[in-house]
């Protein structure tokens, strides 16, 4: 389409010049059908000696074929093969036969191989001939490639590694037919330049034939600089893009990927667990401070304290609840099923700083709970009178405030909701005992389980919907707990609780959306005290081919009112491992189409996190953070998104 529109540009210039060049001379004609004996005889014998001179210049003139496959377009006037009279009336006659074809140059890319051949049958010519014809303006040489096997210009980049090297600026396409037609009209430029200096006893041309030759060279040059321009452009573009994922890379230390940009509206900020060593010794490096070379999931939530001015640390922290945890590298070592981690850090952008542990200090506001002087300890541990487990993860917490108490010290109690994993099956796939709430009053160091909280998995019953769970604060004063399956496979449910009914799951009430049918319709609802009677009200939905479209299933969520946009935000893994967002006004929804934020990445990425300090989230900008696992480092990372750009 842009030589099309090239060449429509410069035809429009070439009819002007064309016009221009007939006003000028003063006559202009058109070949006739039935034009005289002599003209013909003319025109073999100018043809005649054409073909035997091989000196001539300018290119061959060559017929253009008649489109055969598809019918002739109908005019505007009259019905096809017909022409309109003076006086109305419709005639049948056809185009004669005779009616000589229009016919049209035939140009070529110029060859520089053949200039100096060229010139040299030039000179040869005999000079005293005068040509009646305009002389044809000499075809430009071609800029010829530079030697593949020449040494090739350093790049400015350093690459982090050889597969970071930047590739070759991609070389602009020639378009033979733009470039010919450019020339054409160029050298119609020259020649009527040249007719329009008025000689000695010459009159002046008419200024009419002045502006429009400068009107058409001004055109011809801001083509030729606007393609020239739109070369430069395309090579500036391929290495600025190059230039900065290598930049990126450099300056975002230990990113598990070549790009830390892993979509427009998303980058990888920084690891929270692991051995990796920043500039702050506060900022991961858990493998010299906690025992822990590797763990996954890290749901967060504030802990609802106000911070006292008067001690040495801060009590308003975030608390950090992860699963599996082993100190030593390939999941090995030491394994604990569970453990916390606390940050006071409101500048996320560089990542999440976690102080130090507190070792015999009975300081409950450490980096972490320990069980000796480097050593995390799990907060959550099987009770003897629980079905065995393979391992006790977290999937969600909450803050409920409370009075001040000597069981309460703080004001706020700590609610964990895990999972009890019975058996592994194959990727995204494992098998649950229960889900159950543990509590705890002294800020996460030390969790009880309530055997009223316990949801059996049995297909029978509505709990096999609540194995993993999600928490947030609605506006109504209730906690909203969405559910979801074992595994990865299953959509999410809701249900609803006063704070101080939390552990008790015969006083939550369950969702049940709105229905219709050939049988009639029912009112959404919510039903107390049977999980069963809850619908999915996000994942496996959208018809038959739902499946074939983003966030089908649902895993490891979390959920948040976002003050930024003004609703109800859930970040989820989908069918597809990739990372997705939807948004509702309310907790029930309707939620939105599920939006990517992330797709699958190398090394496999599971359970998106929100923090609930975001700008976002606490109405302070559009910036949205969120922990993410990734599995081959087995390790949990601090993702950002941008939500402008979602």
């Amino acid at each position: 389409m842009t030589s099309a529109a090239h060449i429509g540009r410069v035809g429009a210039l070439a009819v002007a010049l064309g016009i221009g060049s007939a006003v000028f001379a003063g006559h202009a004609w058109a070949d006739d059908a039935g034009s005289s004996t002599a003209s013909t005889s003319a025109s073999a014998k100018s043809a005649s000696s054409s073909a035997g001179d091989t000196t001539a210049k300018g290119p061959k003139a060559r017929t253009a074929p008649a489109r055969t496959d598809r019918a002739e377009r109908p005019r505007r006037f009259g019905k096809a093969g017909t022409s309109a009279t003076a006086d109305g009336a419709e005639s049948n006659a056809e185009t004669p036969a005779d009616k000589p074809t229009s016919k049209r140059p035939s140009w070529k890319k110029p060859d520089t191989t053949r200039t100096t051949t060229r010139a040299a049958a030039d000179s040869s010519a005999d000079t005293s001939e005068t040509s009646t014809e305009p002389a044809v303006r000499p075809a430009r040489a071609e800029v010829v490639s530079p030697d593949p096997a020449a040494p090739t210009r350093p790049s400015r980049l350093t690459p982090l590694r050889a597969a970071q090297e930047t590739a070759p600026p991609a070389r602009p396409v020639e378009r033979p037919v733009v470039k010919a037609v450019v020339e054409v009209a160029r050298s119609m430029v020259d020649w009527a330049h040249q007719k329009a200096d008025a000689g000695q006893g010459q009159t002046a041309p008419p200024p009419f034939l002045w502006a429009l030759m400068s009107v058409a060279r001004r055109e011809l040059e801001s083509l030729s600089q606007t393609r020239a321009s739109r070369s430069a452009a395309t090579n500036l573009t391929t290495e600025a893009t190059a230039s900065a994922a290598v930049s990126a890379a450099a300056v975002t230390p230990y990113s598990p990927w070549l790009n830390p940009q892993v979509s427009p509206s998303t980058n990888f900020v920084s690891w929270v667990t692991g051995g990796y060593s920043y500039g702050d010794p506060l900022k991961a490096n858990t493998v010299d401070r906690f025992s822990v070379w590797g763990t996954d999931v890290g749901t967060m939530w504030d802990n609802g304290m106000v911070d006292d001015p008067t001690t040495p640390w801060n009590e308003h922290q975030v608390l950090i609840a992860v699963g599996d945890t082993f100190s030593g590298p390939n999941m090995t070592g030491r394994h604990i099923f569970n453990t916390l981690f606390r940050s006071s850090d409101t500048d996320l952008s560089d990542g999440i700083t976690i102080p130090n542990g507190e070792w015999f200090t009975g300081n409950y506001f450490g980096g972490a709970p320990l069980d000796g002087p480097v050593n995390a300890r799990p907060i959550i541990n099987p009770e003897k009178w629980l079905p065995n487990s393979v391992t006790m993860i977290p999937t969600a917490g909450v803050s409920v405030d409370v009075p001040v108490t000597k069981d309460t010290p703080f004001g706020t109690i700590q609610y964990v909701s895990y999972m009890s994993v019975s058996k592994w099956g194959s990727a995204g796939r494992w098998t649950t005992n229960y889900s159950a709430i543990g509590y705890s009053v002294d800020n996460g160091e030390n969790f009880t389980i309530d055997p009223k909280s316990i949801r059996t998995n049995s297909f029978l019953s509505g709990n096999k919907n609540f194995q993993q769970s999600a928490f947030v604060k609605g506006d109504d004063g209730y906690i909203y707990m969405y559910g979801t399956p074992n595994g990865r496979q299953g959509a999410a449910y809701l249900s609803r609780v006063a704070p101080e009914d939390i552990l008790d799951p015969s006083k939550y009430e369950y969702y049940k959306a709105a229905k219709t049918s050939w049988f009639g319709s029912s009112p959404a609802s919510w039903v107390k005290g049977n999980p069963s009677a809850a619908t999915a009200i996000i994942g496996k939905s959208g018809g038959f081919l739902g499946f074939t479209k983003p966030g089908y299933t649902v895993s490891e969520m979390s959920v948040q009112y976002n003050d930024y946009l003004g609703k109800y935000i859930v970040l989820y893994g989908d069918q597809n491992n990739s990372i997705v967002m939807r948004t509702a006004d309310s907790p029930e929804g309707v939620w939105s189409d599920a939006t990517v934020l992330m797709t699958q990445q190398s090394g496999g990425i599971y359970a998106p996190m929100l923090h609930p300090w975001s700008p976002s989230t606490l109405g302070t900008g559009s910036d949205l953070y969120f922990n993410l696992s990734l599995w081959s480092s087995y390790n949990v990372m601090l993702m950002h998104t941008d939500l402008t750009k979602v």
